[in-house]
């Protein structure tokens, strides 16, 4: 197993974003620098969940990032795709669970966080359909389908000033990643806005001991 490159002054932080919503949602919250400049983020797009654990593991065997962290959904029970994702990446590492440290999860799906930037929202799945009336409500964009020109106009509605309410709305909801509507997005923010590294140095050490 390669070794993570050591600490720098600057922090370069790559994370492996599912799809195009995390990809893009994920590129917003650096355009509006929300997060500390301790960090240097670097977003790639795994364009499918089957695709993350071989981004995953290029990603961190190519020396460039510090960390690498993955940033995804959980689908549905019984959550077969997002186990497999944590089975491959506690393999490469070899590690029993690594993988519950470096993973950014949504149950059922990012959209949960997204629109959490507009109103409250418990999504019960990640059917495009399914939601496509509460995304028209909270944004206005019409029959969501997931396009890349409906997902940068939902992103180009977010701006600084939603993204304390995002933030309060999630930390409302940090559960499990088996409990229907939850994320465990609200303890990565907090790391993000933050220029104390302590935790990127734990998480390092952890995953070399």
């Amino acid at each position: 197993m390669a070794r993570l490159p050591p600490l720098s002054k600057t922090h370069r932080v790559c994370v492996i974003c599912e799809g195009m919503e995390d990809y893009f949602y994920f590129n917003r919250l650096l355009e509006l620098r929300v997060w500390n400049s301790a960090y240097a983020f670097f977003p790639l797009n795994a364009k499918s969940a089957s695709n993350i654990p071989a981004r995953f593991q290029d990603a961190f065997q190519n020396d460039k990032y510090e960390i690498v962290l993955v940033f995804c959904d959980t689908d549905k029970a019984p959550y077969r795709e997002y186990a497999e994702i944590k089975r491959k990446l506690n393999s490469f590492l070899d590690k029993k669970n690594a993988a519950d440290k470096l993973i950014i999860f949504a149950n059922p799906c990012t959209m949960q966080i997204i629109l959490s930037h507009f109103g409250d929202v418990e999504l019960k799945n990640q059917g495009k359909k399914t939601n496509a009336a509460v995304i028209e409500r909270l944004t206005g964009v019409r029959n969501y389908d997931a396009h890349e020109d409906q997902i940068r106009e939902i992103c180009g509605k977010i701006f600084r000033r939603s993204y304390g309410d995002m933030k309060r709305r999630v930390e409302a909801i940090q559960f499990g990643d088996t409990t229907p509507c939850s994320t465990n997005f609200y303890e990565f923010l907090e790391r993000f806005e933050n220029d104390d590294t302590k935790w990127l140095t734990r998480l390092q050490e952890s995953l070399m001991a």
